[in-house]
């Protein structure tokens, strides 16, 4: 029987050759709730967003969810926009949400202890 001297040199790379990290990313998954008063009723924002470990390379907000309430009490989301649209017209619930979504957004950044710039 003949040995194959190529076949024991490649099994001696492979059992020689090692794995090299070359990189890792840490990135934190920040959470954050806030709250607005609007007098008839409330709003809650869950803010999550992403960090990067140093804080340099990236900081985005990755979703913003809102809640209402009518006197501390949660409702049902369609509820509330149903309700809302009642009270100020058809189609003004999105535009109000929309700007909701960017005050939470702006405030998030304004108060954020992770600041990237």
């Amino acid at each position: 029987m003949r040995f194959d001297s190529s076949l024991v040199t490649n099994l001696k790379l492979n059992i020689m050759s090692k794995i090299i990290k070359i990189d890792e990313n840490v990135d934190f998954s920040v959470y954050t709730k806030f709250t607005k008063d609007l007098g008839l009723f409330q709003v809650n924002a869950s803010v999550w967003s992403m960090v990067s470990q140093d804080c340099t390379h990236s900081h985005d907000i990755s979703d913003i969810e809102l809640e209402f309430s009518m006197n501390n009490k949660p409702c049902k989301y369609m509820g509330f926009k149903e309700l809302y649209e009642k009270l100020y017209g058809a189609d003004t619930f999105y535009k109000f949400r929309d700007e909701l979504t960017e005050e939470f957004e702006e405030e998030y950044f304004e108060q954020t202890t992770y600041k990237t710039k």
